[in-house]
């Protein structure tokens, strides 16, 4: 539950909130929608940085002290986006924009690092490895549910209010959920005398912690991952792919409004898209841990490809038919349009298997005890895809008068991924047999490679005989985590 509403708050203030404020603010301080989105440009950036910086810390320290840390510099800076207006500093003046792109791609975005996907997921990847894609699916939820609430609770409170105040009651809101979440989040099982997928000791022993074992005995270090081409091919499908999730999110919106639609029935069609990602979260987490996870990512590229040609032809048709939505509220009536609703559903059912689907295949194919380091690698290359994306979208809409072209490259995106997902090959490496032996005899070894590990590790008992092999294999894996150790701390 605390990875689901980090994630919720994560996303939403990221997302959902930005997208729906994005023709309030332009319109009052006269930007165009590409200066608006370069503050989305630089957050990526600045994400893939920080990204990668606490991806070790993760590893070390646990999610909970970064959460901490993480929502408070979020709550701030939506409080100083609210006051956002020409003020003079030291005799110079600073323009709303500047202020928008500094509070936007630098002090929020390092905030929301420490609170989103990357924290959350490597921790429960470490908690759960037989159950990991339903549990990861299960968290992720949050992401869909914040894609459902922010979008309609910004544009309610921007109604009534204003965007300022819009910014301030999402702020109050970050602090209350987050730092409640903050206080049962935990680093890894072992700290605590347990086992993944919380297995007994015995089950440990026995066939059905086979699977919790070779995990942990087949993990790549940081320096280990970078030599493989499976993290590079990990990288470019689900970063092309992943340019969808962008535009959709951030643009959506502004797609629905340029075509005749008001911003409320806008924010409905991408709540409506984010409520299926979550509907089709329970399909996607329990299909993950039984059928290949590339081809099921394949499939849901596909059919998110699909929903986005659909509503790039949707916005074409603003007298197309309408259908009632089964809610209504306040100034909105219910009335949706059809072509859209079906465009929405589309790329909301396919990319809501894209977190639990990728973060499954990164920790199948490189195992939990460094997945922190490693993971953050990855972040740099993928995120500058949609650094790029959005604005690129934004600004070539400018020229050509309207968003369906983007979208169209966008669909193109999504198709790309699907084939290039199909084709990366699981890295292996050669593992003592002993490792597994030593993670049984000793699970609290801690997972940065702080501790020893020495042929005095595993007494020779009746349990555990050690012969003149295995004390050599022993002092190897020793020398070994040695060196894990000494390149964790300089990481640090």
């Amino acid at each position: 539950m605390a990875a689901f509403f980090a994630q919720l708050v994560s996303i939403g203030t990221q997302n959902g909130v930005t997208s729906t404020m994005l023709d309030s603010m332009s319109q009052e301080f006269g930007w165009e929608r590409s200066q608006f989105l370069l503050g989305q440009t630089g957050s990526r950036i600045t994400m893939a940085l920080v990204g990668f910086i606490i991806g070790g810390w993760i590893d070390k320290w646990g999610g909970r002290p970064l959460m901490v840390a993480g929502v408070t510099i979020v709550g701030v800076s939506m409080f100083l986006t609210s006051a956002i207006r020409d003020i003079t500093f030291l005799g110079k003046e600073i323009s709303p924009l500047t202020q928008w792109l500094i509070l936007r791609s630098l002090t929020f975005t390092v905030g929301a690092a420490m609170i989103g996907n990357l924290v959350v997921n490597v921790t429960l990847a470490k908690w759960w490895v037989g159950k990991r894609g339903l549990m990861i699916a299960s968290a992720a939820t949050g992401v869909s549910i914040a894609g459902v609430i922010y979008p309609l609770l910004t544009a309610t409170i921007i109604e009534t209010w204003g965007w300022r105040e819009a910014w301030q009651v999402h702020a109050v809101i970050a602090w209350i959920i987050v730092y409640l979440a903050a206080m049962v989040m935990r680093r890894q099982p072992e700290d605590y005398g347990l086992n993944p997928d919380n297995r007994t000791a015995q089950e440990m022993q026995e066939a059905s912690g086979s699977l919790i074992r070779a995990d942990f005995d087949n993990s790549f270090t940081r320096a280990e991952a970078l030599r493989t081409p499976s993290l590079y091919l990990l990288v470019l499908a689900f970063g092309t792919a992943g340019i969808g999730i962008t535009v959709a999110l951030s643009l959506l919106v502004p797609l629905a409004t340029d075509a005749g639609f008001s911003l409320m029935v806008a924010a409905t069609l991408t709540a409506t898209m984010s409520l299926w990602a979550a509907l089709s979260k329970p399909f996607w987490g329990y299909t993950i841990d039984r059928f290949d996870p590339k081809k099921l990512a394949c499939l849901g590229f596909t059919v998110a490809g699909i929903g986005f040609l659909v509503v790039a032809f949707a916005s074409q048709l603003p007298d197309q038919p309408t259908v009632r939505y089964p809610i209504e509220f306040w100034k909105f009536s219910g009335e949706l349009p059809l072509i859209f609703l079906m465009g929405c559903t589309l790329i909301g059912f396919g990319f809501g298997g894209q977190i639990p689907l990728q973060e499954t295949i990164w920790g199948s194919f490189f195992g939990r005890r460094y997945l922190g380091a490693v993971r953050s690698v990855g972040m740099p290359f993928s995120i500058i895809f949609g650094a790029v994306a959005v604005p690129g979208a934004a600004y070539w809409a400018e020229v050509q008068g309207g968003l369906d072209a983007p979208f169209i490259a966008t669909a193109i995106c999504w198709f790309v991924g699907a084939v290039l997902v199909l084709f990366i090959p699981k890295p292996s490496k050669n593992v003592e047999t002993s490792e597994s032996k030593t993670y049984m005899a000793n699970p609290n070894i801690d997972t940065m490679g702080s501790e020893d590990i020495s042929t005095e590790s595993i007494a020779p008992d009746e349990e555990h005989p050690t012969s003149t092999s295995d004390r050599t294999q022993l002092s190897r894996l020793s020398e070994r985590n040695r060196k894990h150790r000494n390149y964790m701390n300089k990481k640090d």
